[in-house]
């Protein structure tokens, strides 16, 4: 079980930081049921297992930013490394063998979330080392995984985690939390059994809280939307909707391109501009309902922002965003 770690020194006088009054860590997690494909678990994806009705989901920054992250920059306070998170201290989205002193100590993360096979979020050799009892991936790379992670293993000398594919809109329930992967708008090249690679964004679910981290994505696709219930087309009579129309309360999002929207990457990616507008439409449309104090963060920063303080960043944004960086630790409503 892990305890919450301290909080860095360059902490944010802009942030929504944890206070006294944060919420515990919810203690143990809850084994999944899955989809068939992985021996020894229930044919059936299940969202009846328990959930804890306490609101506010605690994330720690373990990493905020984008490809090319080298081991020199480690005593750069201000160097980002590459994006990953921790929820509820019991749970990575993505991790790396450079996350690893980001990690509060004392701290065994037990499941690991996977949004894509790019190397500045995936790493086998760190999710063996990490010690995580359970993987998900999307269901399309699930078998590649499954071998490249037990490779790893055999390496090490280390029990592999089980490895689960994940369908999109199939919500999974771990560690108190219901975890949602829906479609990126990301690529990458990875073919398995002549199907392409499909890129995960995720919603997390806690009482009443419901957070989008969404790293690689250009913006959100029309399918995403509504599979977690914020398209502002569909409402609550509608027959189209996947998830019945329902407010996030807290929203992460990439922002690799900095303030350009102009980027090459510009079909993969987002921008400052991008996730202000899609902030900002959420709001007006009863979508996204931050509480009070609260902002959405960016993340996955790269190019312009890699390497300044979220202080200095935050003098360029719009009101409604702050800049995530390296162990800043927030419990979001």
């Amino acid at each position: 079980m892990c305890y919450t770690g301290g909080m860095e020194n360059n902490v944010s006088r802009r942030s929504f930081l944890v206070s006294s009054t944060a919420l515990a860590a919810v203690a143990g997690c809850t084994t999944a049921k899955a989809d068939g494909k992985t021996e020894g678990l229930p044919a059936q994806f299940s969202t009846d297992l328990p959930i804890s009705k306490e609101s506010g989901i605690r994330v720690r920054f373990l990493g905020s930013g984008a490809a090319g992250w080298r081991p020199e920059w480690a005593q750069n306070p201000y160097a980002r490394r590459q994006s990953s998170v921790l929820i509820e201290n019991k749970v990575l989205i993505d991790f790396t063998m450079c996350s690893f002193d980001k990690l509060p100590e004392g701290c065994h993360p037990e499941v690991l979330f996977q949004t894509h096979s790019h190397g500045d979020h995936y790493n086998p050799k760190a999710a063996v080392k990490s010690g995580v009892k359970r993987m998900y991936v999307q269901e399309t790379w699930a078998d590649a995984a499954r071998e490249e992670v037990g490779k790893a293993a055999a390496k090490l000398g280390l029990p592999a985690p089980e490895v689960i594919g994940l369908p999109f809109g199939k919500p999974v329930v771990e560690c108190g939390m219901r975890f949602t992967g829906v479609p990126a708008n990301h690529s990458t090249s990875r073919v398995t059994n002549g199907v392409l690679e499909r890129t995960s964004v995720y919603l997390v679910e806690k009482g009443a809280s419901r957070l989008l981290y969404a790293t690689d994505t250009g913006g959100l696709m029309g399918d995403a939307a509504r599979m977690i219930g914020i398209d502002p087309h569909i409402t609550a009579g509608a027959k189209a909707f996947v998830h019945k129309p329902q407010a996030l309360t807290a929203f992460i999002m990439e922002a690799t391109d900095g303030d350009s929207d102009e980027d090459f990457r510009l079909f993969v990616h987002s921008s400052v501009q991008t996730v202000s507008r899609i902030v900002n439409m959420l709001i007006k449309y009863g979508r996204l309902a931050l509480p009070s104090g609260q902002h959405a963060y960016i993340t996955h920063l790269g190019l312009k922002y890699r390497d300044w303080p979220s202080e200095q960043i935050e003098k360029e944004l719009p009101d409604t965003l702050r800049a995530a960086y390296d162990g800043l630790e927030v419990v979001l409503g």
